[in-house]
């Protein structure tokens, strides 16, 4: 324990110097790059690159911010746990492969902590060792090396430039189209954008610090941020198929939170849900912004997935929000940590996520969009809403079915929220003072009251759909319950028909004619000699008489 809590203690020191070298580095335009070169060989250079910039040293802040907090937390969490030294080196594992992510501009280097953030999240979303939680790893490992394996044929791609280093790109007019093709699918992948999305709630197998770490600020956002570091080489065929796909997300994951009643998917649908909202903010110019929103992201959401584990500690395992309720009066700090954190993630007023949120919201309606993709949009940011308050009600009004459980909160969970709480108030108003963005946006009283009337449309429209014929609205609610079907076809799908296919082939070829042609002739002919060389050597008149005859006839036929 001593062990750990000094590991806060480096962890919280690492956030404050690296928080206030990337002002000092903003302030003074800087950037810092150490370049080894190991060989070069046919025009290639092979080198080990580290890139200190404003962005990746306020990213790496964020990630040791949460991941002490992280460490704090499992403490109490992961108390009595009999492999709590594997759990902690797994995640200490996975903060090593986020930092060679962020600050390594090679994709070759880049490589090391991409498909570490693979492997290490398979080890613990297995790590309670069930039987879901084993089929729920394999659809994370299986879809995160589909994304690997896009991010190698992009490497193989940059043969043709003979460097790796994105910025020697940056000097180009353009690049290759597989290569922004192949690099796009493996940003899409790890964010899980559709159609690659079933993996995200499926993770959520692994204890509540590594979800509160994965799905905050390191291997969801590892796609946005590679996404915002080659914004500058989107072109417009590539963008519009983004805008789609990441607007199919935004629906996707507001829809499929609606309908879900486990706590702990609900915030991991809303983390789907806000990484398409900043890539949606890339897309449309703003790269600064969405990098923004990210970090401001990450806090909050961390925060909310500390809550909902305290929560979850407290019923004992049991996340199914319908059963629980009024757990204000049961745990008072951890319920306004949540809420503050709900709050945010609404785009409540004057909360951290309102500040970068509405910027983007007030963009995207400046900008020239189609009006069906703001529809879309504003419904999303709509369904955002409306799931939280559907949260709120069954977590803190609704008297719920369960017998009430004493919530012993932990000294170290409960310290860790405190801090997240407390920087979470701050950071939104804090990053717009310290970085001057200068987003400033004026509208007229047209625009203003725009927003207002799309969720008054909303609202009408859901009420008139909820009022529907009671099997329609049972088939929307499995089909939007079940992500659209996306987990069936990336598991169930693939290996059934994989399995089918092996059955098949086994009665075609192993049962059928080759069995017949190829086994059965070759073991009947070894059979019929084995028992004519038994008889020949039992001195058999008949086969003697057989043997002559034989004999003969190849003498006359010669």
């Amino acid at each position: 324990m001593l062990f750990v809590l000094n590991i806060n203690f480096f962890f919280f020191i690492f956030f404050v110097m690296f928080f206030i070298l990337s002002l000092y580095f903003y302030l003074y335009n800087l950037s810092l790059m150490f370049y080894y070169n190991f060989f070069f060989l046919n025009s290639c250079n092979f080198s080990f690159v580290f890139l200190l910039d404003w962005l990746s040293l306020m990213f790496l802040s964020i990630v040791f911010l949460i991941s002490g907090c992280v460490f704090l937390y499992s403490l109490g969490y992961m108390l009595g746990d009999l492999n709590i030294i594997r759990f902690y080196f797994l995640v200490f594992l996975f903060i090593v492969s986020m930092f060679f992510l962020i600050i390594t501009p090679d994709l070759v280097c880049l490589i090391l902590g991409w498909d570490g953030l693979g492997l290490v999240s398979y080890c613990l979303v297995i790590y309670y060792q069930s039987d879901s939680s084993l089929s729920s790893g394999y659809l994370t490992l299986f879809i995160n090396r589909l994304g690997d394996l896009f991010l190698i044929f992009s490497m193989c791609w940059c043969l043709n430039y003979g460097c790796w280093n994105y910025f020697y790109m940056f000097s180009l007019t353009e690049l290759n189209f597989y290569l922004m093709f192949f690099l796009i699918l493996a940003c899409l992948t790890k964010s899980a954008q559709f159609p690659f999305s079933s993996w995200l709630p499926a993770a959520m197998a692994a204890p509540t610090p590594v979800s509160s770490l994965v799905h905050s600020s390191t291997l969801v956002t590892a796609g946005v941020y590679l996404i915002i570091r080659f914004n500058s080489f989107l072109t417009y065929n590539f963008i519009y198929i983004l805008i789609n796909l990441s607007l199919l997300t935004i629906l996707l994951s507001g829809l499929g939170a609606l309908y879900e009643n486990d706590l702990s998917k609900i915030i991991a649908f809303s983390t789907m849900g806000q990484l398409s909202f900043m890539i949606f903010s890339v897309l449309m110019g703003s790269s600064y912004l969405g990098f923004i929103h990210l970090l401001i992201h990450a806090v909050f959401k961390s925060l909310l997935f500390l809550c909902s584990g305290v929560f979850i500690s407290g019923f004992f395992g049991f996340q199914d929000i319908r059963y629980m309720g009024n757990l204000g009066s049961q745990s008072p700090l951890i319920s306004s940590s949540f809420l503050i954190s709900l709050f945010s993630l609404c785009g409540v007023p004057f909360y951290s996520g309102f500040f970068s949120k509405d910027f983007i919201i007030e963009l995207i309606i400046l900008s020239e969009l189609n009006f069906f993709y703001l529809m879309i949009f504003f419904f999303s940011v709509y369904l955002t809403l409306i799931y939280s308050f559907r949260l709120f009600y069954y977590l803190f009004i609704n008297h719920g079915v369960l017998p009430m459980f004493n919530f012993s909160d932990n000294f170290y969970m409960k310290t860790s929220c405190f801090i997240l709480l407390l920087i979470s108030l701050i950071f939104g108003s804090s990053v717009f003072w310290l970085f001057d963005l200068c987003y400033v946006n004026i509208f007229d009283n047209f625009f203003k009251f725009m927003i207002l009337f799309f969720f008054i449309y909303f609202f009408v429209f859901t009420n008139l759909f909820f009022g529907l014929n009671t099997n329609l609205l049972s088939f929307f609610s499995y089909f939007f319950g079940s992500m659209w079907f996306l987990p069936f076809f990336s598991s169930t799908f693939f290996v059934s028909s994989f399995f089918s296919f092996g059955s098949y082939m086994f009665i075609i070829i192993d049962s059928s004619w080759t069995e017949y042609l190829i086994c059965s002739s070759i073991l009947n002919l070894m059979k019929n000699l084995n028992l004519y060389f038994n008889l020949f050597m039992m001195n058999s008149l008949k086969v003697y008489l057989i043997s002559f005859f034989l004999f003969v006839m190849i003498i006359l036929m010669i």
